[in-house]
């Protein structure tokens, strides 16, 4: 198995919408996942670089968006094949931290992801999808679409990080 690749998102809400990267799958052929599914801009953090960096360049990279970087809100450890199976693991594993974030400034792009060439990007679309409407789409994580909602009514400001693991 390669090493844990550390991965950062950011969480951006703004008027009961919030912004999402609908992404090709990961896992192209595996049955038990779409073909794309909505994720938070976000992806792995170079070495020598801060978090908050990161971020930040994810977010121009993948929206053409800047954005200003707020407090730690999650943690989501992903091991693929999932636990339980044998050989979890073996294939992915990372850690990512999710940060609240209010952007700042730019225009919405579909953006792309700079390690691929251009006939094999990752990113389909960007998009503001409406936090109520979000049962609509395939979103990743699992725990994302309740995570929202509960974050839209009651703020992230202040709020305490949580730790998800690969089931969630």
């Amino acid at each position: 198995m390669g090493d844990v690749t550390l991965r950062v998102s950011a969480l951006c809400i703004r008027d009961g919408h919030v912004l999402l990267v609908e992404h090709k799958s990961f896992s192209a052929g595996d049955p038990f996942l779409p073909e794309s599914y909505w994720i938070l801009p976000g992806g792995g953090v170079e070495r020598g670089e801060t978090l908050e960096d990161a971020v930040r360049r994810e977010m121009m990279e993948e929206t053409g968006l800047s954005c200003n970087v707020g407090g730690l809100i999650f943690v989501k450890e992903l091991l693929y094949p999932y636990p339980g199976v044998a050989g979890q693991g073996e294939r992915h594993h990372s850690v990512s931290l999710g940060f609240h974030c209010e952007v700042t400034g730019g225009e919405t792009i579909t953006g792309r992801d700079p390690e691929y060439p251009d006939d094999q990007q990752m990113i389909m679309r960007v998009d503001w999808l409406a936090v109520t409407d979000l049962h609509r789409y395939d979103l990743y994580p699992p725990f994302l679409p309740d995570y929202l909602r509960k974050g839209a009514k009651e703020g992230f400001s202040g709020a305490v990080p949580e730790f998800f693991d690969s089931l969630l």
